[in-house]
């Protein structure tokens, strides 16, 4: 569909005048050239355009239709390739080098303010070499963030926790060449996004799950990736994502807060941060529209509804996964979180920007 016709149509859909549609289509052709087109989950030969005009042409009355419309034009984010390119690239100078400067500086005993004396040292060196960073999840870009620094090594870098023994041969064997120490002793878990915590550290039935979980028992004594770092010493690990809600932060730190009391024996120091934090008022704006929240209400499709959307809450599953209510796109993907109105499948209803799901029912 040639994007002229499309506009057209959307013209036609929404009943604009001429007055607003000559308002309306410079600021949907800015949208779709900077950032919606490049949606990587848009069928073969539709775009941002095409998509919202099928969007929109479902909804029964114009009020519903202007309703949507206002939605997507004032509330939406978007968070493009660019973006998340430019939040990969500050990590290390935001978040990571100032863990390294702090835990040197309590190493040498000086102030925390004297950066340039604490980078030239020889301890902030051995404590750097002594770190050890991971990826949760192929959207981590954990080698984009080795390549944003001169200072971090391919041999203290990993695409994922789960480490072969050949591969932790390897990495002692070149942390021992450096003639620093035998043992990592700190660890940075990064992670694209989050926005309820749940997938990471969750309690439940029986126990707890989740990807840090699943960390922190790979290197209890007698796991496979014990052998990386030093019995006895406690362990230094800071999870750090790229984007996460104020909400998910909370969640996963009173959650290891209480691991942590209830088992001692995983002997382990822990901070929970992201570069790009969402707060909660984005959720409390939306539902303030109430004409927007009946619309969802009523348009929202049951089928979404499966035993892994069930883990979190779901007492208004109108609001996405665990509730978290999200105007929120990905450039790759739209997460669970966000609106179901955004990205059902094309079934019953349809979404504006169709998510691929990661886990299915059998």
């Amino acid at each position: 569909m040639r994007s002229a016709l499309a506009e057209k149509l959307l013209a036609k859909t929404m009943h604009w005048t001429p007055d607003e549609t000559s308002r309306e289509r410079p600021l949907l052709q800015a949208l779709a050239n900077f950032k919606y087109d490049e949606y990587q989950q848009f069928s073969p030969g539709i775009r941002f355009i095409e998509s919202l005009v099928k969007w929109l042409a479902q909804f029964k009355t114009v009020e519903e239709k202007k309703t949507a419309y206002d939605f997507i034009s004032k509330s939406l984010i978007f968070i493009s390739n660019d973006q998340v390119a430019h939040l990969v690239n500050i990590t290390y100078a935001d978040k990571i080098q100032p863990i390294i400067i702090k835990k040197t500086a309590d190493f040498i005993g000086i102030n925390s303010f004297w950066v340039r004396k604490i980078v030239k040292s020889t301890s902030y060196k051995v404590i750097l070499r002594r770190s050890l960073f991971i990826g949760l999840s192929d959207g981590s870009k954990i080698d984009q963030l080795r390549r944003s620094t001169s200072r971090i090594s391919n041999e203290q870098v990993l695409t994922t926790y789960s480490i072969s023994g050949e591969k932790i041969k390897d990495m002692l064997g070149e942390l021992k060449k450096s003639q620093i120490s035998n043992k990592f002793n700190t660890v940075f878990l990064i992670d694209d996004f989050t926005a309820s915590g749940t997938s990471y550290f969750r309690r439940v039935e029986g126990g707890w799950k989740g990807k840090i979980y699943k960390f922190l028992k790979s290197v209890t004594a007698k796991a496979a990736n014990a052998e990386l770092f030093q019995a006895g010493e406690k362990l230094d690990i800071h999870i750090i994502f790229y984007l996460a809600t104020s909400e998910a932060l909370e969640k996963l730190r009173a959650n290891m807060d209480t691991f942590k009391t209830e088992h001692p024996e995983f002997n382990f120091e822990f901070s929970i941060d992201a570069v790009q934090v969402i707060g909660s008022d984005i959720k409390a704006e939306i539902l303030k529209n109430t004409a927007f929240v009946d619309l969802i209400k009523s348009y929202y499709d049951d089928s979404i509804n499966d035993s892994h959307y069930k883990e979190g809450k779901h007492d208004e599953p109108y609001l996405g996964f665990n509730e978290c209510g999200l105007p929120l796109i990905l450039n790759h993907n739209t997460p669970n979180n966000s609106l179901p109105i955004l990205w059902f499948p094309d079934d019953k209803v349809k979404g504006l920007f169709p998510r691929v799901k990661r886990h299915k029912d059998e």
